[in-house]
């Protein structure tokens, strides 16, 4: 594993599971145990029914590009020699709304669209921090 030279997350009470579920290559994030309403980014409440019954769940990792941008400009430390990439919301298969953030990889960054289906990606970027990432779904076959 190469010297990462980008700013790392940080877990908290609310965010460990995510990346304890990243580091496993799952993409976990919170769920109503009382109406089934998925909850990104995690809170103590769901913001449908207010219950605090809120638990972890596994997700696909599989959506569609709600919005990108392409970042052209310097200035983002660790992240200059990869310029220009793509930075991607994906609305998750799971719920109408359910949004995670990500960078786009192994897609040329003239063929990104709106609606594109995507799948989530793991890059274990040192021994403790793995980051969900997106890639476009490949075709079967």
């Amino acid at each position: 594993m190469s010297e990462y030279n980008k700013v790392l997350p940080v877990s908290d009470m609310w965010t460990r599971d995510y990346w304890e579920g990243a580091k496993r290559h799952e993409l976990i994030l919170k769920r109503c145990s009382a109406c089934d309403f998925y909850i990104h980014p995690p809170m103590p409440t769901c913001p449908r029914c207010q219950t605090e019954d809120v638990r972890s769940a596994v997700v696909s990792g599989k959506g569609a590009i709600y919005s990108f941008t392409v970042m052209h400009h310097i200035g983002n430390p660790g992240f200059d020699e990869e310029l220009p990439y793509a930075v991607v919301i994906v609305e998750l298969d799971e719920q109408k709304g359910l949004l995670t953030v990500g960078n786009l990889l192994d897609c040329p960054l003239d063929r990104i669209q709106i609606g594109m289906t995507v799948e989530v990606t793991y890059q274990d970027v040192t021994e403790e921090v793995t980051l969900p990432q997106f890639q476009p779904v490949r075709a079967a076959g």
